[in-house]
């Protein structure tokens, strides 16, 4: 037996896509909207806020090295602040909330540091409280409070070691970061009170998709129904009223009949065989006398019309070429290792195309002997 591949299709086969088993993405359930162009606009406008009023607070500082760490403290929180707003899910990852929470903390200890002891104001402490307390805001709501908590305390440890270590006191350096706490408490609220709503969001979601691919998928037979439909009305209506009124058909009428039948069985049981270049051959090649036998058992992806295109080239050729015999194209079940096959039989000769689902055509010649 010879065998010669004959060309290849393009490969990179798409995933299957069964909208049922598809719930609904992060987006729809992401029930703070952190994610979404308002709080981006929101976290900048704050980011501006927090240039100036440090920027105004701090006028007095003179040293070259004072900025340059404010400068990198505020670089932290930026960091720490696109972590956060970009994660996606309905849950923060722990490690990746750890990282933002540390981030937090460092950022808040970089600038704290920077402040010279002698030059020190109350306000001067304000934004990059606030900058740690946004950051570590968005990461309760994130689902992560207590990794936000327990980040805050550690920023009041560093926030007194601080002053402990300009002078102004333990208590001071800490009190500076109190204000932190209320927030941080009513974003507790907020988690605890929206999970549960946040469930009953993605469960509705979940049936909306549910719902919506149970609607597609009737629209579609609906309409496959209605096609046939048409196509019966079209071709089998002008020979069942010839039959009503008594018409005496000529043979010839005989076997166009025939092959009207013929090409109404191959649209209900091949529908992925279906082209006007393949009912053509087909019908030139049945009234040759070649017996032709189209199945689908749905293997051909709907989303890769280059595949179907060039099976039904493959099968116009063969069609095409056979002047006797039988032809049989099958589009194989799904899960297989071949997408589909066509076998032409002249007497003792065949004739075998193979369709890989990797895109692989490939021909199979032989003979059978008694």
């Amino acid at each position: 037996m010879a065998s010669t591949v004959i060309g290849t299709v393009r490969s990179g086969r798409p995933g299957a896509r069964d909208a049922g088993s598809r719930g609904p993405d992060d987006a729809t359930v992401d029930l703070f909207g952190l994610g979404s162009s308002t709080v981006v606009w929101a976290v900048g406008a704050f980011a501006v806020a927090y240039v100036i009023v440090l920027g105004w607070a701090c006028a007095e500082i003179e040293a070259v090295w004072s900025w340059v760490g404010l400068a990198a403290g505020f670089a932290v929180f930026v960091a720490a602040t696109a972590i956060v707003i970009r994660t996606r899910g309905t849950r923060c990852p722990v490690p990746r909330a750890a990282v933002i929470g540390a981030l937090a903390v460092c950022g808040l200890a970089i600038s704290l540091w920077s402040i010279p002891g002698a030059s020190y104001q109350t306000l001067q402490t304000a934004p990059p409280v606030s900058a740690m307390t946004i950051v570590l805001t968005l990461l309760a709501l994130q689902g992560r409070p207590f990794v936000a908590w327990t980040a805050a305390a550690c920023g009041s440890v560093v926030a007194g070691a601080w002053g402990a270590a300009i002078g102004v006191g333990a208590v001071v350096g800490a009190g500076n970061t109190l204000f932190c706490y209320p927030v941080m408490m009513l974003a507790m609220l907020f988690v605890v009170m929206g999970r549960p709503m946040e469930a009953r969001i993605r469960m509705l979601a979940e049936r909306a998709v549910e719902q919506a691919t149970t609607e597609a998928a009737t629209a579609a037979a609906a309409a496959e129904r209605n096609r046939q439909l048409r196509q019966l009305d079209r071709r089998a209506r002008p020979i069942l009223e010839q039959i009503v009124d008594g018409h005496r058909f000529t043979a010839d009428e005989v076997v166009a009949s025939r092959l009207t039948e013929g090409q109404l069985r191959d649209g209900i049981r091949a529908p992925g065989w279906n082209s006007k270049q393949v009912s053509d051959a087909v019908w030139a090649a049945r009234r040759r006398g070649v017996s032709v036998l189209l199945l689908d058992d749905g293997a051909l992806d709907p989303e890769r019309p280059d595949l179907a295109d060039r099976l039904r080239r493959l099968l116009v050729a063969e069609l095409t070429r056979a002047a006797h015999g039988q032809v049989t194209a099958r589009i194989l079940p799904p899960d297989r290792g071949l997408l589909a096959t066509i076998v032409a039989n002249t007497g003792p000769d065949f004739r075998r195309v193979e369709c890989g689902t990797d895109g692989i055509v490939a021909v199979r010649t032989g003979s059978v002997t008694a």
